[in-house]
């Protein structure tokens, strides 16, 4: 017989980090002001630069806001890494190619966001320091440090775009064409399918951050991992249907009389 508070816990606890992931990435996302062109000055990018500067200088929580942005994908990764067990059997490697995916991009975006968030500050805070007319060399570094944040997160975006994807198509397995989980395979797949399909036409260079449709991007991919969490009990629901209608048979060796 299933033991079924364990079976509670397995979809329960992975459904709660990926809604308690969206909560925090879209929370702090909320606050974060938007850079792109249509916010940003059109000139050089020493004066784009400068801006940036002096936007994270002026923002006090610039950091807490950042960190809740940070944890978001990572808490996905966890609530995702230990859901693939509720899939389907003929989805084992769907769930291993979304989990792997989901891993490496969380990682990469919490080393985005360290840059951003943390050594952001410090090399803002040089530029505005230095001055204009003195600020060559402290521009440079921000630059650099911007530069690096933007093709880091832009790889881990399209990380977690796929395992998106990976996750979508392995709910659809098996599933029925009206059911929620149908419903959330799919979106799953169009999700994912946008911030490949920019990253590889080059939308998100340098990053995807300071493109137009990042914020649009960005609610999406929370929402569909929030959804992801809310199709987990369904899916153990018909995990144990299946268990209980066909147990295991226990065979019981009786020993050789001599």
């Amino acid at each position: 017989m299933p033991n079924r508070s364990r079976s509670q816990l397995d979809a329960w606890l992975p459904a709660l980090l990926l809604i308690a992931g969206t909560l925090a990435f879209l929370g702090g996302g909320r606050q974060h002001p938007r850079v792109n062109s249509s916010t940003m000055p059109s000139g050089s990018a020493e004066e784009y630069l400068r801006h940036f500067a002096d936007m994270i200088v002026s923002m006090p929580n610039w950091e807490p806001v950042h960190t809740l942005i940070l944890f978001g994908p990572v808490l996905w990764a966890l609530g995702a890494a230990s859901s693939v067990r509720l899939l389907p059997s003929g989805a084992a490697v769907l769930g291993e190619v979304g989990r792997t995916a989901l891993l490496a991009g969380a990682g990469l975006w919490a080393l985005a966001f360290v840059l951003d968030g943390y050594a952001g500050p410090r090399y803002a805070q040089a530029v505005m320091a230095a001055g204009r007319g003195n600020d060559a060399a402290a521009i440079a570094s921000f630059g650099a440090n911007a530069f690096l944040m933007a093709r880091i997160g832009m790889v881990s975006v399209a990380l977690i775009a796929v395992a998106a994807m990976s996750f979508g198509v392995a709910l659809l397995l098996d599933a029925r064409v009206r059911s929620w989980r149908a419903v959330v395979g799919i979106l799953g797949v169009l999700v994912g399918a946008w911030p490949v399909i920019a990253t590889l036409q080059g939308e998100f260079y340098p990053g995807p951050f300071t493109s137009v449709h990042w914020t649009t991007t960005a609610i999406s991919l929370g929402a569909w991992f929030l959804l992801l969490g809310t199709a987990l009990p369904g899916l153990l629901s018909s995990k144990l249907a299946v268990s209980l209608q066909n147990p295991v048979d226990i065979v019981v060796v009786e020993p050789a009389h001599s």
